[in-house]
């Protein structure tokens, strides 16, 4: 508490995205990761193991793959492709709702919960545009 005070030791918070943003922007692919289509024409996720010291040291105790593999379902994998192709997060919510039948509201909430739950698992980012980081400063 008091070094939090004097502003010592303290963590960087990371910085929040509005609404408006998260809309303008692109979710843009971790390169760490691979994404690929399977034969069944499905997005799978491949995850490398961590590559550091303790997980290194417990791989030699117990089995830990090289890498995660996730395959996603048809939306996950409509999803995907349209990451790859650079979609805004405002088109891709306006796809989802005209191919999917539903109403706009369902597509976004849906849809911005899917990108977060990707992105807290580091699969993902956000790329916002430069003129609405301008317009907060």
């Amino acid at each position: 508490p008091v070094l939090d005070m004097l502003g010592l030791f303290k963590s960087r918070s990371k910085p929040r995205l509005t609404k408006d943003d998260l809309l303008a922007s692109r979710a843009v692919l971790n390169q760490a990761v691979v994404w690929k289509l399977n034969d069944e024409q499905m997005m799978q996720v491949e995850i490398p193991r961590r590559e550091e010291w303790w997980v290194r040291a417990l791989s030699r105790v117990f089995y830990t793959p090289e890498k995660r593999t996730i395959a996603l379902d048809e939306v996950g994998t409509t999803v995907g492709q349209m990451i790859e192709e650079g979609t805004t997060v405002q088109t891709m919510i306006g796809r989802l709702a005209k191919t999917y039948k539903l109403n706009r509201r369902e597509a976004e909430a849906s849809l911005i919960a899917y990108l977060r739950t990707l992105a807290k698992k580091n699969l993902i980012g956000f790329e916002i545009p430069r003129s609405r980081l301008e317009k907060r400063q």
